[in-house]
């Protein structure tokens, strides 16, 4: 027996995150929702970054209550303008991170923004990077893409995969 044979390479584990939405403005109309505390929106892709991240302790900054457009309620981090880079750099998920200064699109906004407008909230066990119109439609960095790389073909589909290094040790 080849002595190559038995060994086996580690291999970086990977997890596709891919989100894929119909732009429209979302009807923000609806009934209020009293005594909800957590919001729906955004619901799906914290779950996803939770599988990645796995339980996150909080940050060390005060929290306000944000209220979202669906009458339910969040925390969102008051984080100090000199370490909000930092901050960033230290949540955000995908290897190559965007300067303060690149333009991203929030899909479920259809609007563009700048990075440093990013907000930071925490709900459940997770702290989140989230688009700055995230009370209105729930986007969190999942749904973001640069402005420069936009694909959106004529019915106003888009679609924007990313793979990410997993930080746990479970099998997907």
């Amino acid at each position: 027996m080849d002595s190559e044979k038995g060994k086996q390479k580690k291999k970086k584990k990977v997890i596709v995150a891919m989100t894929v939405k119909q732009v429209k403005k979302p009807d923000v109309q609806g009934e209020q929702q009293e005594g909800k505390t957590e919001s729906k929106l955004g619901y799906d892709e914290r779950q996803m970054i939770l599988t990645i991240t796995g339980p996150q302790p909080e940050l060390p900054y005060p929290k306000h209550v944000l209220q979202m457009s669906d009458g339910t309620f969040t925390q969102e981090y008051e984080i100090p303008e000199e370490l909000r880079e930092a901050v960033f750099q230290e949540l955000y998920l995908f290897d190559k991170i965007p300067s303060m200064d690149t333009i991203m699109l929030d899909i479920h906004e259809d609007k563009t923004f700048k990075v440093s407008e990013f907000r930071v909230i925490r709900e459940g066990e997770g702290n989140f990077i989230v688009s700055p119109y995230y009370p209105i439609s729930g986007g969190t960095l999942l749904d973001w893409i640069p402005a420069a790389r936009l694909a959106e073909n004529s019915e106003g589909i888009v679609v924007e995969a990313k793979a990410v290094n997993c930080k746990s040790d479970t099998d997907y």
